[in-house]
């Protein structure tokens, strides 16, 4: 390592059941840089990243059929549907506004030690 250069470390967990406290410990310590959901179906992919250091949302919705975007926002507060969607870990399932099964394919945190 080079002299003057400090190396950080990241991690990234899939979260889960057992491990939700330790998100809030971590969380707690102030290390965790971003948290990210996806959940997806054939037709769409939606994806919530909370990025921790500034204490926003970004929201992307992805048309996969027409390779289209249909929404990319940023907000300090998710929405009811959002806050459920972000709240959801890998296998589980929801029903979305046109009435499609959305599963969550990943919830991972990133931090840094």
């Amino acid at each position: 390592m080079a002299e003057g250069i400090k190396e950080t470390q990241h991690t990234r967990i899939e979260v889960d059941e057992d491990n939700k406290s330790e998100i809030e410990m971590l969380y707690s310590f102030g290390v965790v840089i971003f948290e990210h959901v996806i959940l997806s179906n054939e037709n769409m992919e939606v994806s919530i990243c909370y990025f921790a250091p500034s204490d926003v949302y970004d929201i992307v919705e992805i048309d996969k059929k027409n390779k289209a975007l249909l929404k990319y926002e940023t907000c300090k507060q998710l929405n009811k549907k959002y806050s459920a969607y972000f709240n959801m870990i890998n296998g589980q399932s929801v029903i979305d506004d046109d009435n499609q099964k959305l599963i969550c394919g990943s919830h991972s945190v990133e931090y840094t030690l």
